[in-house]
């Protein structure tokens, strides 16, 4: 009986032994899959971006270039084909068309179609946002500092903010064009993944916007850089040609350029390419002009440009020729038009991130010796809590998470002429024929407004016949022959924006056969007396 109290009283194995002991936290990070983990860094340029990106994706979609494009990818899913003639406009019809964004409007309509303009508004963000991320990736990986990888996007936003406030398929060409320009500034140029993608891409490409051939351009500009950089290290002609990196970057290119052609113009692709940036009616387009100092986007530039030469300098890192090249070509380009400055940006950014942070860490002790984060199970956790935190914030996350639309005024730019084609769509029996309205409201008038109206002109300027476009930018001009423009394209209705055209606006409310039948603070609508 004692035997057994005293196996009752003594334990037959220790607590320690019967208690599982909890893991410290160092052996459940090392269960997390390395490829999973994230740096404190990553988290820093999660939460940047993602301001920038919550701001876009909740910003206004401009007036302009959007509408057009949906106007002509709706078109696309109804029809069921890219039609090779201009499809929307009277006064184009017939007028030979490639249509080489056609994916991308397809794109765009289907999102209007299916999630409305919150769903714009979160893909123009996204794009913006992910173009950031590849230059902040690509530059923190040349400098070994965040602080680089900020610089690089902060003047790409800086910079490019112009050409970046209007949503248009060049922003998905902006986008591949960061990603080429991450290989061009990468040592290894030919992993087996290079191969695969990059080709890929560029079918696509050639298929949202024309940008494609900048693309090939810099993979160009990086094949020649090889070439001089192996020569002059060599000092040897024969060296530099039979360079081995030198043949793989040039048939990389050839085989990107291939892949172009997988588009329903084929080979055509490429002349329209220089067709549209040399058509005559590009030349009255404000954003294809020359860069100034007296424009903000000018002044930017040579702010820029003046940092990059002081930060190549002071740099000890060696500049490679291609990147030389890119870098000052397409600051060429820039100079020569403002829109051009989508291609030099994201070059600059990098150049001036990389380099400047290179020459202060000659002199800067807690620049000399970056250490790097030690990538954690845990900040992967943070970074997704980051990237819900921005989408709820958006109007678009608005919407799928609780069911809520914001108002349409709050989710288009002040200058759409909201109340103006509210006002179009209440009137019965609307004069027919050919109508005056703003080149940059047709989009908005075509897309909300009623099909019977006929804008003369729209933003696709390239598609209108020279003497047409002429005519538009003398009726614009309010000329003193105004009426028999007028009466020579048979227009009985004119919308008119009574800032931008108000010498136009002072003649027809002047003149006895017409008469202004709705009129807001931005526009007039007027209507001819008696119809011709």
């Amino acid at each position: 009986m004692s035997a057994v109290l005293e196996n009752l009283k003594t334990p037959k194995s220790s607590e320690s032994e019967t208690t599982p002991e909890l893991p410290d936290a160092s052996v459940l990070e090392d269960r997390t899959p390395e490829w999973i983990r994230t740096t404190p860094t990553s988290a820093l340029f999660v939460l940047l971006i993602g301001v920038v990106f919550a701001v876009l994706a909740n910003r206004p979609l401009w007036h302009t270039d959007l509408w057009d494009h949906l106007n002509y990818g709706q078109n696309i899913i109804e029809t069921r084909t890219v039609s090779d003639t201009e499809p929307l406009m009277h006064l184009c019809r017939g007028v030979r068309m490639i249509n080489i964004p056609w994916l991308a409007q397809i794109g765009m309509a289907a999102i209007n179609n299916r999630f409305g303009l919150t769903g714009l508004q979160f893909t123009y963000g996204s794009l913006i946002a992910l173009c950031l991320a590849v230059i902040a990736w690509r530059t923190v990986r040349m400098s070994h500092s965040a602080i680089g990888g900020i610089i690089a996007c902060a003047i790409f936003l800086k910079v490019n903010l112009d050409q970046l406030l209007v949503i248009r398929p060049q922003l998905v060409g902006v986008l591949f064009y960061c990603v080429v320009v991450a290989w061009m500034f990468a040592r290894q140029k030919h992993s087996r993944l290079s191969w695969i993608a990059m080709p890929l891409m560029y079918a696509l490409w050639a298929n949202i916007h024309g940008s494609f051939s900048m693309g090939l351009m810099l993979m160009g500009l990086a094949g020649i850089g090889r070439f001089g950089d192996v020569f002059v290290i060599s000092k040897s002609l024969r060296v530099a040609v039979q360079d081995r990196d030198f043949h793989r970057t040039i048939l990389l290119t050839q085989l990107c350029a291939t892949a172009a052609l997988l588009n329903p113009a084929g080979f055509a692709i490429y002349p329209e390419v220089f067709n549209v940036a040399g058509n005559p009616n590009i030349g009255s387009m404000y954003e294809w002009d020359a860069l100034t100092l007296r424009s903000a986007q000018g002044q930017s530039f040579v702010a820029v440009a003046l940092l990059a030469f002081i930060a190549i300098k002071l740099s000890p890192r060696r500049m490679h020729c291609g990147e030389m090249l890119a870098l000052v070509l397409t600051g060429l380009l820039a100079m020569w038009s403002g829109r051009m400055l989508n291609w030099w940006a994201p070059i600059a950014g990098i150049v001036v991130g990389t380099h400047l942070i290179a020459a202060m860490r000659k002199t800067t002790a807690w620049l000399k010796n970056p250490q790097p984060g030690n990538p954690t199970g845990l900040w992967t956790v943070v970074n997704m809590g980051l990237v819900w935190i921005f989408f709820a914030f958006t109007s678009f996350g608005v919407h799928v998470i609780h069911g809520r639309v914001p108002d349409a005024q709050k989710m288009v730019s002040t200058e759409t002429p909201l109340a103006t084609v509210a006002f179009l769509d209440s009137t019965e029996n609307l004069p027919r024929g050919i109508s005056f309205v703003p080149a940059e409201w047709a989009g908005y008038v075509m897309n909300r407004g009623p099909g019977s109206v006929q804008p003369m002109v729209n933003l696709h300027v390239h598609l209108i016949p020279e003497q047409v476009w002429n005519d538009y930018i003398r009726l614009v001009n309010g000329p003193g022959d105004w009426s028999s423009l007028m009466d020579e394209y048979g227009i009985n209705m004119a919308i008119v924006d009574k800032d931008r055209q108000s010498g136009l606006t002072k003649r027809i409310r002047e003149n006895a056969d017409w008469t202004a039948k709705y009129e807001d603070r931005q526009a007039v609508v007027f209507i001819r007396n008696k119809e011709i």
